[in-house]
């Protein structure tokens, strides 16, 4: 943890594609409220791919989820849709903080925001999220009315 940008711990490894980190593929990321950076445990290509796609893999999951599973859609829509990237894996929450601000690429020395494409926020995320919950509570009732077969 630091409030300056550093190098790539030795060692480090992606824990998705297993890849050794170096200054080429490494990556920290800012978290809020405290403003620390910290190295991530993916490489650029892995954290790249997670902003690009995180939110539309919710909604898709939430959609898919909602044909027949209310514990399923329950653990979706718990949190509401995702604002910024995350994963407790490899891009770990330190104690007291809330969210991943930024994301920091060593190679071309790019710090961009870590708000997930197509993300919704304020009053549209409240929105599709009161929607999200209604439909969980459609999907609970139902399944209080219909017993499994």
């Amino acid at each position: 943890m630091a409030t300056a940008h550093g190098t790539p711990p030795d060692g480090l490894e992606c824990m998705c594609t297993f890849e050794d980190i170096d200054s080429s593929n490494y990556v920290e990321y800012q978290t809020a409220p405290s403003g620390l950076w910290h190295p991530s445990k993916f490489c650029a290509d892995v954290v790249q791919e997670m902003l690009d796609t995180q939110y539309s893999k919710y909604m898709h999951d939430v959609e898919k989820a909602s044909r027949d599973c209310a514990a399923a859609v329950r653990r979706l829509v718990t949190k509401g849709p995702p604002v910024f990237l995350s994963d407790p894996h490899g891009l770990p929450m330190p104690d007291g903080d809330t969210h991943i601000e930024k994301v920091w690429f060593c190679s071309g020395t790019r710090e961009v925001s870590a708000q997930l494409k197509g993300a919704l926020i304020g009053a549209e995320r409240e929105e599709l999220w009161n929607v999200q919950k209604e439909m969980l509570a459609a999907m609970e009732a139902a399944e209080k009315t219909d017993p499994p077969q």
